[in-house]
């Protein structure tokens, strides 16, 4: 399953724990170019493996994790 999510709101998540998409890549297993492609708004789409990578990484629940995406 995918949904399609809002990517400036990631990027003020990467911004507020000072991480850059490379690191955000290798410390969730989140492919790279994926991850890129999401931020620079060519993909809308996250797969629910990967929203549960980043939520582990933020430290929030799926459900925190969604709505600050939406």
């Amino acid at each position: 399953m995918t949904r399609s999510f809002d990517a400036a709101a990631l990027q003020r998540l990467m911004q507020e724990r000072h991480v850059c998409a490379v690191q955000l890549a290798r410390q969730t297993g989140i492919d790279a170019g994926t991850l890129r492609a999401f931020l620079a708004g060519r993909q809308e789409n996250i797969s629910t493996r990967n929203l549960l990578a980043l939520a582990r990484f933020f430290d929030l629940s799926m459900r925190e994790l969604v709505d600050i995406l939406s």
